[in-house]
């Protein structure tokens, strides 16, 4: 049973992957899946939480629950979007009261049902409840449970309950649905199962991969980010800073989406900054808005690094240079449609052709989660891709 650990530095919660990809029924779904999950455990390792990742849910909550507090229980096939909105929340929802929050679902002739896309659990009640089995869709598995109390209302239609609590009369259900036995332990015991609230719900997406019809739709949302990204939407500043000294910086390679390389510059003698962008709105943008500095000579260039190669002969080396490639590599817009192979290596091929002096900056690298490799610096060198914590979908690969 493969368990896969990528360590980072939250003590109290830790991100639980599942691995489904081998239950989608076509190789695109799990292509696009893939390079998404890639993306996902990236992300969260630069969020500074650990992830564990398998084919098993009860496996990887045993594990978790010998270091961890609360476990973030998700699959492939889910994003937490919006940037720092969802682990925002997910400060406010982790209680030492609260067993259970997810999506409960009523499934009428089949019994309760926790969804598979993303859950919360509190790891110390489940270690006191004797690690209880999540419990497996299992259709046409007859058997009788205590009908749970559930809200007289719904977050939607008629299956989705705001609550559900511990009943009185017993039922017999026709099918078993993922988290059954981990739902009926918890009321039985007299846990509180809570209900995502829409503050979570907004800022995580499930794509249903699991249903192709279902994808197909929901996936139509990764294509439109896509686009808006590269033809709409403009950074008016950037998060990206240096950990290290750094001045007197006299030649700037940076994309459109920011100025905070301006406290890194020469404030006498003459600069050139290049910004570059696949987005020409953005490049439009910075053209009118970039900071109007006497010693500084602007050039615009349209530019897509996953694709293009940047000419560099207009530099001269001798002088101090920075090189910014910011998330471009580990971008969200752009992840699901590149693979990580792919990523490392055009990452990898730019490094190999700028100068070695230059100083260069990501945040974070394409393989940043799955290698130690640092973001600054000059003489940056190539990720071999063979020597990077592999996750299970990727069993077989790079070999």
């Amino acid at each position: 049973m493969s368990l896969i650990k990528f360590k980072s530095s939250n003590p109290d919660i830790v991100f639980c992957f599942v691995d489904r990809t081998n239950e989608y029924k076509s190789a695109w779904t799990k292509e696009l899946v893939k390079n998404q999950a890639d993306y996902t455990i990236n992300h969260l390792c630069i969020k500074g939480y650990s992830v564990l990742q398998g084919y098993y849910e009860d496996v990887l909550l045993v594990e978790a629950s010998k270091q961890y507090k609360y476990a973030v229980v998700f699959s492939t096939g889910t994003e937490f979007i919006n940037g720092d909105s969802f682990f925002n929340e997910l400060d406010n929802i982790v209680s030492d009261k609260i067993f259970i929050t997810g999506h409960i679902l009523d499934r009428k002739e089949a019994y309760y049902e926790l969804h598979h896309q993303c859950y919360v659990i509190n790891l110390k009640i489940y270690q006191e409840l004797g690690y209880p089995e999540i419990g497996d869709q299992e259709l046409g598995a007859l058997h009788t449970q205590t009908e749970p109390i559930k809200s007289p209302y719904n977050i939607h239609d008629d299956y989705t309950p705001t609550w559900i609590r511990w009943g009185n009369n017993s039922q017999t259900y026709n099918h078993k649905c993922h988290g059954w036995n981990i739902i009926s332990c918890a009321l039985q015991n007299q846990q509180t199962i809570e209900v995502f609230t829409d503050d979570i719900r907004k800022n995580k997406k499930h794509f249903y991969p699991e249903n192709q019809i279902e994808f197909l739709k929901h996936s139509a949302w990764l294509y439109a980010r896509q686009n808006y990204c590269m033809t709409d939407f403009v950074h008016t500043s950037s998060t990206d800073v240096l950990t290290v000294d750094l001045e007197n910086v006299q030649q700037v390679f940076t994309p459109a989406s920011g100025t905070w390389w301006v406290n890194y510059i020469s404030k006498d003698a003459r600069v050139k900054v290049i910004m570059y962008d696949y987005n020409q709105t953005a490049l439009d943008y910075w053209q009118t808005n970039a900071p109007k500095l006497s010693n500084v000579e602007y050039e615009f260039i349209k530019l897509d690094l996953l694709v293009d190669t940047p000419d560099f002969s207009s530099f001269d080396f001798t002088l101090p240079t920075l090189i910014n490639f910011t998330n471009i590599f580990a971008y969200e817009a752009t992840s699901p449609f590149y693979s990580l192979e792919y990523r490392i290596k055009k990452e990898n091929q730019l490094l190999e052709l700028i100068d070695k002096s230059a100083y260069v900056h990501f945040s974070p690298r394409a393989a940043s989660g799955f290698i130690d490799a640092p973001l600054f610096g000059q003489n940056l060198q190539p990720i071999d891709i063979t020597k990077i914590t592999r996750p299970t979908w990727h069993y077989g690969d790079w070999l």
